[in-house]
Parts: C-alpha cells; sequence; structure tokens
C-alpha cells in the first residue's frame, strides 16, 4: 500500500514538473500577444499624435481667422479638448508600445535559451561537456 501511495505520488509530481517546462508553443503564444500589444500601442501613438497635431491647428486657426477680435470661446474650447484627448489617447498608447516591445524582446531571449538549452549556462551561452 505504501509503494502504490508513492508511486501515485511521484506520478504526480512528475506531471506537475512535465507541465511547467517551457516550450515553443508557449513562447509562440505569448509573443504573439506581445505583438499585438506593441501594435496596438503603436496605433494608439499615432492616432493621439494626429489628435494632437488637429487640436493644435485648430486652436491656433480660431486666433488667426478673427484678426482684431477675440476668439471664439467654443472654437477654443473645441481645440482644447481635441488637443486634450490626443494626449490622453497618446498616454495609453505609449505605455502599451514599450512594455509590448520589452517583453517581445524578453520572451524572443528566453526562447533562445530553450532552444539552445544544451549549451545555456548560469552566465549565458557555454559549452557543456558531458561523460
Amino acid at each position: 500500500m505504501k509503494s502504490i501511495i508513492t508511486l501515485l505520488l511521484l506520478a504526480i509530481f512528475s506531471f506537475s514538473v512535465n507541465a511547467q517546462s517551457k516550450s515553443t508553443l508557449i513562447f509562440g503564444d505569448a509573443l504573439l500577444k506581445d505583438k499585438r500589444m506593441e501594435r496596438i500601442g503603436t496605433v494608439l501613438t499615432v492616432v493621439g499624435s494626429a489628435t494632437l497635431f488637429t487640436g493644435n491647428i485648430l486652436y491656433w486657426k480660431s486666433y488667426n481667422d478673427n484678426g482684431n477680435n477675440g476668439p471664439d470661446a467654443v472654437k477654443v474650447r473645441n481645440a482644447g479638448h481635441i488637443m486634450l484627448a490626443g494626449i490622453g489617447i497618446m498616454a495609453v498608447g505609449i505605455p502599451l508600445w514599450a512594455i509590448g516591445k520589452s517583453r517581445e524582446r524578453h520572451i524572443r531571449i528566453e526562447a533562445e535559451l530553450v532552444r539552445f538549452k544544451d549549451f545555456a549556462s548560469a552566465n549565458g551561452i557555454g559549452l557543456k561537456i558531458n561523460f
């Protein structure tokens, strides 16, 4: 009876160890997720920059169109809101872009280490000699 319990515990432990091993499929899924994050961040940053630029042009246009008269308060407020929206979109896009790129780089490094796991050492890639 004790040997059966020991055998079952050993089998459960070996299944959990095998489940935690790193494979290229896991890295592939994570890499796709982080590339998607980077792409979304890039798109949001570009859209936010364009929105900020458009709001800035509308703001200066509202001051230059009226000559000596003061600008229309509604136009100035709307241009300010457009600029704030552009800054907000960029504030979301830039961190997504940076985090996605950083994670992608870390995953690529980790995937290379797993691919060359027979040559990996504590300091990087080395040579193992087995006797």
